[in-house]
């Protein structure tokens, strides 16, 4: 039965190790850059600023409508002007008209909007390459994290499986008679509170591994094999080499200087308010027209209307033909069609001083923009040299603990030699066994510390894409 499940065991162990994808960090970045959340956002806004950095967007180009109208009206009329058509008029048109209009001057507003847009699209890429800065850097904090974690579960397996010998060791000096109970007793509490840490340490593992995969975008219950190991930092760095590369190339230097140019384009902008406009507007219009009404036509018939008489002789009437006439229902059909061009002059004499006060207050916003650059560009010195001195730091903090844990391991390996010689006892053996899974710990987290302090020299000196690219 025993070894049927451990046969069991071993078959769910295998599908298990085999179920793990392998993974690297150079894999991890790209799969994060690929479904990132945000970096998907980034590039999506810098796409929208790409396409709208064009003459089009500045205004350069005329524009050009084509308007349409089929204008109908039905009229019941008794018109006091004798030449209107009475009764009821049907009228159906159809008019279209080609309008062009184009700036001729503007005081250069389209080439500074097109300046602008240009600008615009720069500080889209530059928030983007921001925002995968960022993710690049979580997602090797994360990578180089689950695997701190890796290596302290081992730590604590390591640990559980000293303390299971020791158990079963002192479990079998009581059945031949050289332990009692209280020994029994301690070495299983021992035991089982360091089974209770691995246990813990599988769900910090777990938890470690989601949020790695939340940063990739993966399924949070995917399982890695992570093929990268552990490096111990040791490179070198000059501060002043490190501030130089800074203000060269840090991003949101960067992309602060690029708000800085926005301002002082935006004061030209403001400026060329000042200049005068002159449009053209020109075209082609043109017209159907149809009227259906009652017109009054002659029907072919000629009618003798009485006149008069000559020198008021009654016998000597005088009578008038005239052609008979009748309201008919017709339908007139016309056309008209024609051209034009106008010249328009614009230019603001006064309005109060808006623009003037548009001016002033755009300087004054480049001057904020200014004041930012400075007050980021000390930030961001700042920062450097504190992480600079970190990094030193911990650099030596790390070798401080290599040592710590060789010697722990020495220390436990010679203590579990004497307390089997009987020269030790259990509660000192436990000490130093203690002592060791401090050591271990306390190493790996120095590496992982060591490791987030150069990922955030890298980013400040703006490098971090450009060593994982």
């Amino acid at each position: 039965m025993n070894r049927f499940y451990a046969a069991v065991f071993l078959l769910v162990f295998a599908v298990a190790v085999q179920a793990q994808e392998k993974l690297s960090l150079a894999q991890a970045i790209q799969k994060g850059l690929q479904n990132n959340f945000n970096v998907q956002i980034g590039k999506l806004n810098a796409e929208i600023a790409a396409n709208n950095n064009t003459w089009g967007q500045a205004g350069l180009y005329p524009t050009i409508n084509l308007i349409g109208g089929m204008p109908n009206s039905i009229v019941q009329r008794k018109p006091a002007n004798p030449f209107a058509v009475a009764g009821r008029n049907i009228s159906d048109n159809i008019n279209g008209q080609l309008d062009v209009q184009f700036t001729l001057f503007d005081g250069f507003f389209v080439r500074l909007t097109k300046k602008q847009l240009e600008t615009l699209e720069e500080q889209s890429d530059g928030n983007a390459r921001f925002i995968m800065e960022n993710t690049v850097q979580a997602i090797i904090l994360a990578y180089y994290q689950s695997l701190i974690q890796q290596e302290q579960l081992k730590v604590l397996i390591k640990n559980k499986s000293f303390s299971k010998e020791r158990y079963d060791y002192v479990k079998l000096r009581k059945d031949l008679g050289s332990a009692i109970t209280f020994d029994v007793l301690q070495e299983q509490n021992n035991y089982l509170t360091d089974s209770a840490s691995v246990l813990q340490q599988e769900l910090t593992l777990k938890n470690t591994v989601r949020n790695f995969n939340l940063v990739l975008n993966e399924n949070i219950n995917k399982a890695w094999e992570f093929t990268d190991l552990l490096p111990i930092e040791k490179e070198e760095y000059r501060y002043e080499n490190l501030r130089n590369k800074m203000i060269s190339s840090n991003t949101n230097l960067k992309n602060q200087f690029i708000s800085q140019e926005l301002f002082k384009n935006a004061v030209r902008l403001a400026e060329s308010n000042y200049a005068p406009t002159l449009t053209l507007n020109t075209g082609v219009n043109g017209s159907l027209d149809r009227l259906n009404a009652n017109f009054r036509t002659a029907t072919g018939n000629t009618v003798e209307n009485f006149v008069g008489y000559v020198n008021r002789d009654l016998t000597q009437p005088v009578y008038n033909n005239v052609n008979e006439t009748a309201l008919t229902p017709l339908t007139q059909t016309g056309n008209s069609y024609g051209a034009y061009a106008n010249f328009a002059l614009r230019f603001t004499l006064f309005n109060g001083g808006q623009i003037k006060r548009a001016v002033e207050n755009a300087k004054l916003q480049e001057r904020v923009a200014q004041l930012n650059t400075d007050q980021l560009k000390l930030s961001l010195e700042n920062d450097l040299l504190a992480s600079f001195d970190l990094y030193n730091l911990r650099r030596q903090l790390v070798q401080i603990t290599q040592v710590r844990l060789q010697a722990a391991e020495l220390n436990l390996s010679l203590a579990n030699e004497r307390y089997k010689n009987g020269a030790l006892s259990a509660i000192d053996l436990r000490i130093v066994q203690d002592s060791y899974q401090r050591a271990a710990l306390e190493n790996f987290l120095a590496i992982y510390n060591n490791i987030a302090t150069r990922v955030d020299l890298v980013r400040l000196t703006g490098g971090l894409l450009d060593n994982t690219q």
